[in-house]
């Protein structure tokens, strides 16, 4: 697995790809005023090329607590969904199962991604990225629990706006 603490490359590579599905061992649902909140722990995205249905990308993210206690965002990429306990051989399938609970969206190319967090002297520590699809937002906050909203408004109360990529 290639770690990656989300390059711009890395951003823009995603654009326009869509996002299959998000991938969770347990999962808490609420629904609020303007869509859905979901409770978990480290979630994987998987990402799929429109042309390229063989390789998909997979973002595994995680958490980290920084020396002065804040949340810090950690996303590894990989295209082996073998590496992934989400994943599982089973008998009789020529590819790996999915073996955890999943969010699946409509319409769900990737527009533009957002990526929130907070300078500390000279190093950028992401907190939550937002991804804009075609008719919602998601937005991804790193913890011990990670919260995942989906909204069909961009969210607001984030940290400032580290980069961007897409249109």
């Amino acid at each position: 697995m290639e770690s990656a603490r989300v390059k711009k490359a890395s951003l823009q590579s995603i654009i326009g790809m869509d996002l299959k599905t998000i991938l969770v061992e347990q999962l808490t649902v609420y629904q609020t005023g303007e869509g859905w909140e979901y409770l978990c722990s480290e979630p994987v995205l998987r990402f799929q090329h429109l042309k390229n249905f063989g390789r998909p990308v997979y973002w595994v993210l995680s958490w980290a607590e920084t020396e002065e206690g804040d949340d810090q965002l950690l996303i590894d990429e990989t295209h082996d969904a073998d590496s992934l306990s989400q994943f599982q051989q089973v008998e009789g399938f020529g590819e790996s199962v999915i073996v955890s609970s999943s969010i699946h969206l409509e319409n769900t190319r990737v527009q533009r991604v957002f990526v929130h967090g907070y300078k500390d002297k000279e190093k950028e520590f992401l907190t939550s990225i937002v991804i804009k699809l075609e008719n919602v937002y998601v937005r991804l906050t790193s913890g011990p629990v990670f919260r995942v909203y989906v909204t069909s408004t961009f969210p607001e109360n984030m940290d400032r706006e580290l980069f961007r990529a897409g249109e």
